[in-house]
């Protein structure tokens, strides 16, 4: 009986250190492998950054570099959110003063990008100079006076309907080999706001986003349009109108209206503010700068037949400020282009108390602004000269000028209330972004 007694107990002595040698090898097993996950935490896919981060801790030395690397992408998130699209983010000491597209025969990981900042608006209110060297260009003023010195000195060798608005304006072809756009207005005062508009354009230094401009004076006796007596005679024109030529512009597509504007009936508009620029994309945030700049524009010259009139449309289309805008264009660059203005300042302001309940609220929806487009607005109502100015730009640049003639009084009073008004604007907005 002992001896039975101890053999039992060897055996439990036996099954002990063998649990106690199996407890040390599973321990020694999990010390080698620290990547291993513990119940209740998934196991991450081969190459996932989790899993590359938690791999690292095997070599220290590795494990700095490593998150070095990690550091830098986090760093430039929101940067690369601002470069054009199908930029890949590039490295801070590749910086370029420009913001262009580098020659395309640079390797595309070696392309100089602009150094931008960690938010596309600056002082509150203003676009940041490295998100506005990200627009694309517009018309140059050296390819502006080019095409204007051109389209004077040519010939109108032949008219054709259709692709420049209204049934009564033509597609006209120039003995340069140019095209331009004819318009023939229902009445002066349409070629007229529109000429006004264009030269405020260039008052305001936004001009590159609108086509080249000029005046002609129909006569089929002779001179510019004697090529095209026979087209004239069913175009119903009168003898001696004054027509507006716009530059044809090949491959514009239509753009429609930004989410912020995209209004719904009974629904106020969203402010473009700092604020709600979170999660937009770089080509968004670009066409936004320009956005900006019509809505001023549109504003001061009182124009309808743009976004305002798909507000009004809202009433019994509910779905209008998801197509195209009218009168607005985008360039094969990108770049948006503002076409024809004749319901600007001479027609808009005739028609003020029926437009500018649709307006206001659009203006007062923008909160960011181009610093020199708020600079020349802040100039225009210092000097309490906006009208005076028009009509000197006009006159120097436009030698049909005289015979259209300018804003009256009345209306000359309107554009610099107007401006005033945006100037208010903008220190309002000033105000309260220095409130948060």
């Amino acid at each position: 009986m002992r001896r039975a007694g101890l053999a039992g107990l060897g055996s439990v002595a036996v099954l002990w250190l063998l649990a106690l040698a199996s407890l040390l090898g599973l321990w020694s097993q999990r010390l080698a492998a620290p990547g291993v996950p513990g119940p209740g935490f998934p196991r991450e896919a081969a190459g996932s950054r989790l899993g590359n981060l938690r791999r690292a801790a095997v070599a220290p030395g590795e494990s700095r570099r490593r998150l070095g690397l990690a550091s830098q992408a986090a760093q430039k998130t929101f940067r690369a959110l601002l470069t054009l699209p199908g930029q890949p983010p590039e490295p801070p000491d590749a910086a370029s003063e420009s913001g262009q597209e580098p020659p395309p025969a640079l390797p595309r990981r070696q392309r100089p990008a602009a150094e931008l900042p960690a938010s596309p608006v600056r002082g509150g209110i203003f676009w940041s100079r490295a998100l506005e060297a990200q627009v694309p260009p517009g018309f140059s003023a050296e390819e502006t006076a080019s095409w204007l010195r051109a389209a004077r000195a040519a010939r109108v060798v032949s008219l054709e309907r259709g692709g420049c608005g209204r049934s009564s304006n033509r597609l006209a072809r120039l003995s340069d080999g140019s095209r331009a756009c004819v318009r023939y207005g229902i009445n002066p005062e349409q070629i007229q706001g529109e000429a006004l508009s264009y030269h405020l354009a260039e008052l305001l230094g936004i001009q590159e986003r609108l086509p080249p401009l000029a005046l002609s004076r129909v006569e089929a006796r002779g001179g510019q349009w004697a090529p095209v007596r026979e087209e004239l005679r069913g175009s119903h024109w009168a003898e001696g109108a004054v027509v507006s030529l716009a530059r044809w512009v090949d491959n514009l597509t239509d753009v429609v209206a930004p989410a912020l504007w995209r209004a719904e009936a009974g629904r106020r508009l969203q402010t473009l503010a700092a604020g709600e620029l979170r999660g937009l994309g770089p080509a968004q945030l670009v066409e936004l700068v320009q956005w900006s700049d019509l809505i001023l524009f549109d504003y001061l010259t009182a124009n309808f037949d743009r976004l305002v009139s798909n507000l009004f449309s809202l009433q019994w289309d509910p779905r209008v400020m998801h197509r195209a805008t009218s009168n607005l264009l985008r360039a094969p660059n990108g770049g948006l282009v503002f076409l024809d203005n004749e319901a600007g300042l001479v027609h808009g302001y005739r028609l003020l108390a029926m437009w500018d309940q649709y307006n206001e609220p659009l203006l007062r929806s923008v909160c960011l602004f181009r610093e020199a487009t708020a600079q020349r607005v802040r100039e225009l109502h210092r000097l309490r000269n906006a009208a005076a100015e028009l009509r000197r730009l006009y006159r120097t640049r436009e030698p049909l000028a005289e015979t259209l003639g300018f804003l009256s009084d009345q209306q000359a009073q309107l554009l610099q209330d107007r401006v005033d008004l945006v100037h208010k604007h903008i220190l309002h907005c000033k105000a309260k972004a220095a409130s948060l």
